[in-house]
């Protein structure tokens, strides 16, 4: 009877032992399928995502921005027509603009994404034109925005978010995930000298970008009118290169770069002028860093130390001017700011009006600026080694 049990035993753990590597099989095929159906569950949470809803410009115009002071809500605007579909990344079309087909390869093209994403269209141009400031992925890889952003960014997987940076954010992109040891980029030397001093408070972009690219001055009410007229709206507003703005993130705490968002509505009924300042990437990430005196001890610093303001925009002999290099934005301090008024007869913007804004008043959430300590740091010279 106990030799029966034994080799029952034994039959059964051949048996089990047997079926292991069919199992691992099984499970091995299935992870494809398995990959692939959360995805497409992701997917289905395309039509509640920023790309789809435009949600996040609805959110500040009402809560924040310009909706606040002109009294037209916010799907009266042309900016609600700028969402994304599935058409949009993925359509295969004829020579007459037909939809034959879907292709994933459509939607991994970077011209597919700068059909909408203007700013970073504006900054490869502005790289192609002025080496200096090329992006070394961009133009110097020539990478596709798709080798940084993944598909749950696009796809909303992440969950519902009122603007991209709310919460923990809607990004997973990092220099980190590829400036590793053993890995596409060369890894981050940590034991060099700026790079012990700032790491950790300070992301790689505030010194790898050398500017930002800004539409200044959106003449807001124009574009609207035209829009009402036409169905299109004339937009209309001042490139700026050459500056980069210094603000906080306040998930991390890190100093990061920063841009402005000037908005200007001149009706007959209502006059306004909106200034916010947000954290923002600029796309445009050069090998060469900056050098400590850069941001250290210049004149912009100088300036804000002794007057708590800065003129950032102002016309001289009848041009437009602006600063350059390095902005700090920082606690306790004003901005000078030239408006400008689109005249459609002329043809060209003329001077609106100077506009004088408390920083703290401008600061879109999760975005902070630096305190004055940070300034008083700043202000110190900081010779390169």
């Amino acid at each position: 009877m106990v030799r029966h049990r034994i080799v029952f035993v034994v039959a059964a753990i051949l048996l089990f032992s047997s079926l292991i590597p069919l199992a691992y099989a099984v499970e091995e095929r299935l992870k494809p399928v398995e990959k692939e159906a959360r995805e497409w569950l992701g997917m289905m949470k395309f039509a509640e995502t920023l790309h789809a809803t435009t949600k996040g410009m609805k959110y500040w115009y009402e809560c924040c921005g310009m909706g606040k002071y002109v009294g037209v809500p916010y799907e009266a605007l042309f900016c609600k027509k700028c969402h994304a579909t599935c058409e949009s990344c993925h359509a295969v079309k004829d020579a007459n603009g037909n939809v034959v087909d879907f292709s994933i390869s459509v939607a991994k093209d970077r011209n597919t994404c700068l059909k909408c994403h203007g700013r970073q269209a504006k900054a490869i141009a502005l790289g192609q034109k002025n080496p200096e400031w090329a992006d070394v992925h961009l133009i110097g890889l020539g990478v596709n925005c798709v080798y940084c952003h993944s598909s749950k960014e696009v796809h909303g997987m992440h969950g519902d978010f009122n603007y991209m940076f709310e919460g923990k954010g809607i990004f997973e992109v990092s220099c980190e995930k590829c400036h590793i040891e053993k890995h596409i980029g060369p890894p981050v030397i940590k034991t060099i000298p700026e790079h012990k001093q700032h790491l950790d408070d300070i992301s790689c972009s505030a010194c790898h970008s050398p500017t930002t690219v800004t539409c200044y001055n959106c003449h807001l009410s124009y574009a609207y009118e035209t829009y009402k007229l036409r169905g299109k709206p004339a937009k209309k507003a001042i490139p700026i290169a050459g500056w980069l703005f210094l603000v906080k993130d306040k998930r991390t705490g890190k100093i990061v770069p920063g841009n402005i968002m000037v908005l200007v509505w001149t009706g007959k009924d209502v006059e306004a002028v909106r200034v916010d300042i947000a954290q923002m990437f600029p796309h445009i990430v050069t090998t060469k860093a900056r050098h400590c005196e850069d941001c250290h001890a210049t004149a912009n610093v100088k300036e804000l130390l002794e007057k708590r303001e800065l003129r950032l925009v102002w016309i001289e002999n009848g041009e437009v001017k602006h600063l350059t290099g390095i902005i700090p934005i920082v606690e306790g301090t004003k901005l000078v700011l030239q408006t400008f008024a689109w005249d459609p007869e002329a043809g060209k913007f003329k001077p609106y009006k100077v506009v004088t804004v408390d920083v703290e008043d401008t600061l879109i959430e999760n975005t902070a600026a630096l305190t004055w300590e940070e300034l008083e740091k700043l202000a110190k010279p900081q010779p390169s080694t």
